[in-house]
């Protein structure tokens, strides 16, 4: 069984690349965007945990220092410090 143009007549082998090849790399684009999106998401949860910790970590210690405006950088980088694990 051979695929046929419009008006009937058989395709050629360069003609029926050409009609399959768009379907196929359609598919393979496809599924390599869902791959790399699907390997996206243990990053995004590593960095929204650290982003929670961070925030914690700077209300705990702005809590202790009341005083401040902002957090300032010296409690900043001691949140950055500990939710890094230092």
């Amino acid at each position: 069984m051979t695929d046929h143009d419009h008006n009937g007549s058989p395709l050629s082998p360069r003609e029926m690349v050409r009609a399959h090849a768009y379907p196929l790399l359609a598919l393979v684009s496809s599924l390599s965007l869902v791959a790399m999106a699907l390997l996206q998401i243990p990053t995004a949860v590593r960095n929204h945990r650290y982003n929670r910790c961070i925030d914690h970590q700077i209300a705990l210690r702005s809590a202790v220092l009341p005083g401040q405006e902002g957090p300032g950088r010296l409690v900043y980088l001691k949140a950055v410090a500990h939710c890094e694990g230092r």
